[in-house]
């Protein structure tokens, strides 16, 4: 029994030493702020329906079997279904125990670390750690090296290497076979910012071929310049590597994949409505999408909404297949869209549903993280069914989550793209794109919402010394402690155009009054709160940011006063 009673009590210290160093391990992994960049994470886009693309994922799996070939590329023009397919392949690779990491950028989530490249090396060791036990123990042990305590302040291609390379190579004796292929799936990238931050991120995946043999990467994207040239330069120096491209699929394959998509996404429409489309008519709607996917999905979209809101299932296809002025690319699609969504009888959208059109859809592109429905009618002082009206008619364009604290998002970069671009259609039709991409007209609004909060002092500010007395702070109520329109203060900066805040030429003298209002009365007690010991997380890096943002005005004024 004395022996028994030993044995369990071993047994728990071997548990408790497990848990120990399992705890301290996760604890090491956290440093690492890693993005939802997974595939199983997208959920505007799905995956190729049965039967579709077979080919090309075949041919993709094959290449990627290839140990010639470290990577292999998909390209495509937008929304030829690049994505769909990435995610296919990655699927067949998570159920064949191959998929070692996947990374699917979005320009459309902002601030979630997919719209950029900075969290590109922490999210691909985070997985790579998830994914190999063997790998976890490597990275550990390379994060509690002292070089390595702000890993992730040094620059992104030394943090690919101290995350990634690095730990690998300690593995080299023990990976499997190199025909025994592990995949890392990226896709997207043309959507991790501007074409210099795509250089940077080609830079960045390159790095990868210093992986071990056994590694593939497979890599789906726009044919932007940088991309062709990083991919040039590494064939010049004698890589293999295998292009697919989508836009050259035979007219039957992209025929019979939008047909699918059609069936599938009016099935339950199809079933429950007394009219049933005719062979003819599937054909001609199938047709009528322009051998794009992101256009039949629209589409389906579209006639799902308006279905449920008044209209025959008939007459969404008598009306779509027998348009005076048919879209011929994606562009016209998307006008289409708002023009049937905004204008009435006449042939001008009207005043006050433009005004709505321009806060929200505004909003949704100039903001640094997603905001829900609720959040953007508090920012923008509008009722919230009266915001909920105006994007729903858009709702095949633009992603109305459920969840009323869920972020507004477009379904697919195009539309964005489309919106913040050259005004096409006629002169009725300028009132649809938006040129302020950084949304000055946010700036007056979070400004005053911020002023208003200090005077109510809702953030419980201390104000009677002696100011270092943390029992003063026990009411503190941080930015993260308050809704989430209130939370997005933090952007302010952002969202304020310098050059009417002290210009003698602006008209903007409410802007101007507000921001006064901000630095004499509200500025130096946040610049207070912000240097205090106690202050919670957040509130310093804000101060210090306004701080440079007010000494770079105070300059840029200074510089133009003494010319």
């Amino acid at each position: 029994m004395l022996a028994g009673l030993m044995t369990l009590q071993a047994e728990a210290t071997t548990l408790n030493l497990l848990q120990t160093i399992q705890s301290s391990m996760q604890s090491e992994l956290s440093r690492l702020k890693p993005a939802p960049a997974e595939h199983i994470h997208v959920k505007s886009k799905s995956e190729c329906l049965p039967t579709t693309q077979d080919k090309i994922q075949e041919s993709i799996l094959n290449h990627l079997k290839d140990t010639k070939n470290r990577f292999v590329w998909l390209r495509g023009s937008p929304g030829s279904g690049k994505t769909a397919i990435a995610m296919s392949v990655a699927s067949t690779l998570e159920a064949q125990g191959t998929l070692a990491a996947s990374f699917f950028w979005d320009k459309n989530q902002t601030g979630s670390g997919l719209d950029s490249t900075k969290r590109f090396p922490s999210t691909l060791a985070h997985q790579l750690a998830s994914f190999d036990e063997d790998f976890k123990m490597s990275l550990v042990r390379r994060l509690r090296q002292r070089d390595l305590q702000l890993v992730q302040d040094l620059p992104l291609d030394k943090q690919m290497k101290a995350l990634v390379i690095e730990p690998m190579r300690n593995l080299r004796a023990i990976l499997p076979s190199e025909t025994d292929r592990l995949v890392i799936v990226l896709d997207g990238l043309d959507e991790c910012g501007d074409l210099e931050a795509l250089e940077c991120l080609m830079g960045l995946v390159l790095i990868l071929e210093e992986l071990p043999a056994t590694f593939a990467v497979f890599v789906s994207c726009r044919p932007e310049s940088p991309v062709v040239s990083a991919w040039d330069e590494a064939r010049n120096q004698g890589l293999v590597i295998p292009c697919k491209d989508v836009d050259i699929i035979t007219k039957e394959e992209k025929y019979h994949t939008i047909r699918c998509m059609v069936e599938h996404g009016l099935r339950d429409r199809i079933k429950k409505s007394r009219w049933k489309p005719s062979e003819e008519d599937l054909h001609a709607f199938t047709l009528a999408c322009r051998e794009l996917p992101v256009m039949a999905s629209i589409r389906i979209r579209d006639v799902m909404w308006w279905t449920g809101h008044g209209r025959t299932l008939q007459r969404e296809f008598q009306d779509l297949l027998n348009l005076a002025d048919a879209p011929i690319d994606l562009n016209r699609e998307y006008l289409r869209i708002l023009r049937r969504a905004y204008v009435r009888s006449s042939s001008a959208v009207p005043l006050d549903v433009a005004k709505m059109y321009r806060l929200l859809v505004g909003t949704i592109i100039a903001a640094h993280r997603s905001l829900s429905v609720y959040s953007m009618s508090q920012l923008l002082g509008i009722a919230e069914d009266e915001a909920q009206a105006t994007l729903e008619p858009i709702s095949s364009i633009i992603e109305l989550p459920s969840d009323d604290m869920a972020g507004v998002k477009f379904y697919h970069a195009t539309a964005k793209e489309f919106i913040t671009g050259d005004p096409i259609g006629n002169e009725n039709d300028k009132i649809f794109f938006i040129n302020d991409k950084k949304g000055y007209f946010l700036g007056l609004l979070l400004l005053r919402i911020f002023n208003n909060c200090c005077k109510r002092n809702e953030f419980r500010i201390p104000t009677n010394p002696p100011l270092s007395d943390k029992e003063k702070w026990a009411d503190f109520k941080s930015f993260s402690h308050q809704p989430d329109y209130i939370q997005y203060i933090r952007y302010v900066l952002y969202h304020l155009d310098p050059a009417k805040l002290f210009s003698q030429e602006s008209n903007d003298n409410e802007l101007q009054n507000e921001f006064n209002s901000f630095l004499t009365r509200n500025f130096l007690t946040f610049m207070h709160v912000g240097g205090y010991p106690g202050a919670p997380p957040g509130f310093y890096e804000f101060n210090v940011s306004l701080s440079r943002f007010i000494l770079h005005l105070f300059d840029t004024t200074f510089d133009r006063i003494m010319m």
